[in-house]
């Protein structure tokens, strides 16, 4: 099974990063950041109802697959 994600970038993962909805629900859009400026989510946050406000400019957004970025993930201390 391959997972996709959705590629954004900087200025556009700073116009969705947070909540996206209204209490309680505290649903929020967390964008990962890669080592090459872009960010990612996971393409599930689409077919989410609590991040709906979000959903059409995300779906114009270039898709791919996760293992063709997996490598540009930062890396945490040992």
């Amino acid at each position: 099974m391959t997972a996709t994600i959705i590629l954004l970038s900087a200025a556009q993962a700073t116009e969705v990063r947070g909540p996206s909805s209204e209490a309680p629900n505290f649903a929020a859009l967390m964008p990962v950041a890669l080592t090459d400026g872009r960010y990612i989510l996971g393409i599930e946050v689409l077919g989410d109802p609590l991040h709906a406000e979000h959903a059409v400019l995300l779906s114009t957004l270039p898709q791919a697959d996760f293992s063709t970025v997996a490598n540009l993930l930062p890396v945490g201390p040992a």
